[in-house]
């Protein structure tokens, strides 16, 4: 008898081995990376061309990417889309970490921008024979390239005389970071009839057109250099946008839109609070419609919560990144000089750029303000560099610069800000040890236009990026909403102005700063968010002017 239930034991247990589920296996060993581990190590070791250099570098990285999008224009669906893709990116640079095959712009239509590049879509079906094969063939295109641009590009600077040089490549310490991938995207398909309601609610009398978008993409990032860097990081960003534009009586035609980003679409506020907001913002166009055109204005101005900070992302935010442009054959662009400054504040480094009060920092370690999520917030950049929090400005003085690994001259290294294929914001802050509440600082924007013997000014309360309302050659920040102020409070809704000019030279001419800092997140690309935390601004002096848009003339027959 008890033998019998041994052999029964045992039984059972073979039969549990056969027929359980094997363990998954973990994404760090999955086939992806053996694919671009096996490849990388045949690469470095065999890939040269007959009497050229190989490559000193390469770097891999496979994005696993599900989208889904949902479009609708004036109560009804025009787009409705769920897809699935893997891209593969492959870097290939040729000479060394002082001069290579990078930052260099060909005559032979700008080739050299992407000349250590090689971008291809990849198995979904985790097959290592393919994604190999797939890696092979794109590595080897980018390695003749890279070649190619680097051979144009030693000739080039031969026959340059006092070339004070900048590495073209930064070295850095080399790091693994897998993290938790981000479980798949869920069922999306009410999102259909909430982008319907969204776009219905805000449309009506006097609205033309509309558009209610959202978005979601989740994906998984598999990066791999030949430096020792393998990193494994998910990704996910929520996005919404809902815009109206109407044409007034003039001929004028007055938009607005408001656009959220989120992680993901369950941190978006509740539907009611959407559905309301909506309301609100064709609200808004039919009482523009109605309003008077502003009256051009020097002098101080007033910037409110979502407004400031839309403004702070366009005009301030890009001082601070630490870009450096490429370099040219003769005769190219950029005069084949190409050591021209993109960043104006690069030679400011320990000068006064804000008000004494004020100081900036970006930090990507931030992942909540205010009990919100922070969808700016990321661990390691696009270059497997470990995000760092920079204090930029201290006491109004400028501490430093954003960097990725294109060193600058006295920036070498990078802090972790290589983003999206240049140098971006993660979580970028401003504030002022001098703060007031927003009351107050109302109050002082009143004192300070009776001081001047201004008989009224401006509060802007919304402002948008030329690129998000389809106006992107109308050049700096767009204002939507603005109110005119006499100096008793009293105020009056204006239509068809915008910021003059915006020189840098402004910021340190800031007067004061609310207490109340505004959370606002946009998003860098499809799968990238950035974060500006910021309070209201007052100006000591800006230029308002009005539009100079060109009118088109009503429909001849009015809408149905």
């Amino acid at each position: 008898m008890c033998t019998r239930r041994v052999v029964t034991a045992v039984l059972a247990s073979v039969l549990t081995l056969v027929f359980s589920p094997a363990p998954r296996p973990q994404a760090q060993d999955s086939p992806i990376f053996r694919a671009m581990q096996d490849e990388m190590r045949r690469s470095m070791a065999e890939l040269r061309l007959p009497g050229e250099p190989p490559p000193y570098y390469i770097a891999y990285e496979i994005s696993d990417t599900s989208t889904m999008r949902v479009v609708a224009r004036l109560g009804g669906l025009v787009d409705e889309t769920s897809s699935r893709g893997r891209s593969l990116r492959v870097e290939v640079r040729v000479g060394d970490y002082a001069f290579d095959s990078s930052r260099f712009i060909t005559q032979d239509r700008g080739a050299g921008l992407v000349a250590v590049l090689g971008d291809s879509t990849t198995a979904l079906d985790d097959n290592y024979d393919v994604m190999r094969r797939q890696i092979w063939l794109t590595t080897d295109a980018a390695y003749k390239r890279a070649v190619s641009v680097f051979a144009k590009k030693k000739a080039t600077f031969q026959n340059r005389a006092g070339v004070d040089t900048i590495p073209d490549f930064s070295r850095e310490k080399p790091i693994e970071m897998l993290l938790p991938v981000a479980p798949p995207a869920p069922d999306r398909r009410e999102w259909a009839e909430r982008v319907r309601q969204l776009s219905a609610a805000a449309s009506g009398a006097g609205i033309d057109a509309n558009e209610a978008w959202v978005s979601e993409t989740r994906g998984t990032s598999y990066y791999l250099n030949s430096e020792g860097f393998r990193t494994l990081v998910p990704y996910e960003i929520a996005f919404v946008r809902v815009s109206a534009e109407g044409q007034g009586a003039d001929s004028m035609t007055v938009r607005d839109l408001f656009n959220l980003v989120e992680n993901r679409l369950e941190d978006l506020p509740a539907m009611p609070q959407l559905l309301a907001r909506a309301r609100d913002l064709a609200g808004r166009v039919k009482e523009q419609l109605a309003a008077p055109i502003g009256e051009e204005f020097t002098g101080p101005v007033l910037i409110e919560g979502e407004g400031s900070a839309e403004l702070v992302r366009q005009t301030l935010v890009p001082l601070m990144l630490a870009r450096r442009p490429a370099d040219a054959e003769a005769g190219g662009r950029g005069g084949g000089g190409g050591q021209g400054q993109v960043t104006p504040f690069l030679t400011r480094i320990g000068l006064r750029v804000l008000s004494d009060a004020f100081s900036v920092s970006d930090t990507p370690s931030l992942k909540e303000f205010g009990g919100r999520p922070v969808p700016g917030a990321y661990a390691i950049d696009d270059e497997a560099v470990p995000a760092k929090d920079v204090m930029l400005v201290d006491k109004g003085r400028l501490v430093t610069l954003l960097t990725s690994r294109t060193p600058q001259r006295n920036l070498p290294q990078s802090n972790g800000h290589g983003r999206t294929g240049t140098v971006q914001p993660g979580v970028f802050q401003v504030s002022s040890a001098q703060a007031i509440p927003a009351p107050a600082l109302k109050v002082k924007y009143l004192e300070l236009l009776k001081a001047q013997d201004k008989p009224f000014g401006y509060i802007v309360r919304s402002v948008a990026n030329p690129a998000d309302i389809g106006t992107a050659g109308a050049g700096g920040p767009l204002i939507l909403q603005a109110v005119k102020v006499t100096q008793d409070g009293k105020e009056e809704l204006v239509r068809g102005l915008r910021f003059g000019g915006i020189p840098s030279t402004v910021f340190r001419d800031i007067l004061e700063a609310s207490e109340e800092r505004t959370l606002y997140n946009y998003r860098l690309n499809a799968a990238t968010a950035a974060s500006i935390v910021t309070p209201s601004l007052l100006f000591e002096e800006l230029e308002m002017q009005r539009t100079r848009d060109i009118l088109q003339k009503p429909p001849v027959v009015p809408a149905p």
